[in-house]
């Protein structure tokens, strides 16, 4: 007797719910928000601002991070550009010029030309040696810490974006390991220890507290579709600060105290003779020290993305964000890694979105503007260069406009930077809740709320 058949009839399936990768496209399209994008531009200038003060307190590095030149080749171009300078537009060399500075020869040529432009008969030839000169100066002259900084990371993040465009996968990964990895080590080896101490610390609490508030509400877009106005968002991402901050910076402390045990243990046991024996012996034991700085540093990197979300989405502490970020990333590895590569994928794609309408805002806003006014305010107006003559010749009130012009379109450009905050936040967002779904069978709708235990989702009064 052949048993019965049964027949199963799907009227449809919901494959928004099933396969929900696609959020994390769906957040970089939720960050370009204004009230994100705000956050975003508040974040740049509070860095930004406290980056100027601290170059122009410390002293400039002698060396270039993105130039393969020595300090040496680099002092000899240098020494080789103010001589140029100073016998610039057919000038014999003024008096001491050979004891310039490489910032007093900078501000001589600037000076020398716009006298050499006030007398008149500029030809095309002065014009060209002028801007070539300028932007050698540019190009060689000593940063301080955070401009260098700021060179570096946005060397090697054109980078990135210029091989996921390629889809040169080495080009991005060796730039992925240039900001995160070998910037801490240059940053490290120039001797600007308290610049690490002091302004990461700030660095890390303004990504706690702008990110932590994107974070919060890109989850609260999601699960509950209810929009935070920036002031309640700031609110609670502030009231989450402790733990977040511990968040970010517990694993890094813990590697710091582990490597500075291995170097004493190196002072102590291997200055001594016959007690460097004993040392040896005891190397097997600092290898395992090694092997968890190694692990810890790993997991640290990989996961970062999820510590602030964690802490925000949860409601919970520090270490119970890095304990989940941790154990999500060894559970379900190449889930993790697939949902970073899209993350990647989706933050290209935004800034390449995001850069070309900021271009495309400051040229046709100049182009337009200028068409048809009678000075010369606009003369540098439009997308900004990396390089460029400051303009010269001008009167006093073109020179007023033109200043004020640069600081628009500078907060245009801050704003370009401002969406790579609010575009991480807000996918990073996404691939926490993803990753909890994947590993712990929680919605992805379930958010912390008022009345509910930190850390879960039990009301208080059922505790």
């Amino acid at each position: 007797m052949q048993g019965r058949q049964q027949k199963t009839y799907i009227d449809g399936i919901d494959f928004k719910s099933i396969f929900q990768f696609q959020s994390i496209f769906g957040a970089i399209a939720s960050s370009f928000q204004p009230v994100r994008i705000t956050i975003g531009l508040l974040m740049v200038l509070v860095i930004f601002a406290a980056g100027r003060m601290w170059d122009s307190t410390s002293t400039p590095l002698s060396d270039s991070w993105t130039s393969s030149e020595s300090v040496h080749e680099l002092e000899e171009q240098r020494m080789l550009t103010i001589a140029k300078i100073a016998t610039a537009f057919g000038h014999s060399a003024p008096a001491g010029s050979n004891k310039w500075a490489f910032s007093d020869a900078q501000t001589y040529l600037i000076e020398s030309w716009e006298d050499y432009v006030y007398e008149g008969n500029v030809s095309d030839a002065d014009m060209l040696e002028y801007q070539q000169l300028y932007e050698l100066t540019e190009q060689l002259k000593p940063r301080g810490v955070f401009e260098s900084s700021c060179l570096h990371i946005a060397h090697h993040w054109n980078a990135l974006i210029d091989g996921a465009l390629d889809l040169n996968f080495s080009v991005m990964w060796k730039s992925v390991v240039a900001i995160v990895w070998e910037y801490p080590i240059l940053v490290w080896q120039s001797g600007h220890h308290w610049f690490i101490s002091l302004f990461g610390f700030l660095l890390i609490f303004t990504l706690c507290i702008g990110g932590g508030a994107i974070s919060r509400m890109q989850a609260c877009q999601f699960a509950r579709q209810s929009q935070l106005s920036i002031d309640e968002a700031l609110t609670y991402s502030w009231s989450q600060w402790r733990p977040a901050v511990l968040a970010v910076v517990s694993p890094a402390m813990f590697v710091a105290g582990i490597s500075i045990l291995l170097m004493l243990a190196g002072l102590v046991l291997f200055s001594i003779p016959i007690i460097n024996v004993i040392g040896s012996l005891l190397y097997g034991l600092a290898l395992i020290f090694g092997l968890c700085i190694a692990l810890i540093s790993i997991f640290y990197a990989v996961s970062f993305p999820m510590l602030v979300p964690a802490v925000m989405v949860e409601h919970c502490s520090g270490g119970e964000s890095v304990q989940r970020a941790f154990s999500y990333v060894i559970a379900r590895s190449l889930q993790y890694l697939t949902y970073l590569l899209l993350l990647v994928i989706a933050m290209v794609i935004g800034f390449v979105f995001v850069r070309l309408v900021a271009t495309l805002t400051l040229d046709v806003t100049a182009a337009l503007v200028g068409s048809m006014t009678l000075n010369d305010s606009l003369l540098n107006a439009g997308a900004i260069q990396p390089l460029s003559t400051p303009a010269t010749g001008l009167a006093w009130y073109e020179q007023a406009g033109s200043a004020v012009i640069s600081c628009w379109e500078i907060i245009v450009h801050d704003c370009m930077i401002g969406w790579v905050f609010s575009g991480f936040f807000s996918a990073s967002t996404m691939v926490y809740l993803l990753m909890r779904r994947a590993c712990d069978g929680q919605s992805t709708k379930e958010i912390w709320t008022e009345g509910l235990i930190p850390g879960t989702n039990i009301p208080m009064n059922d505790e």
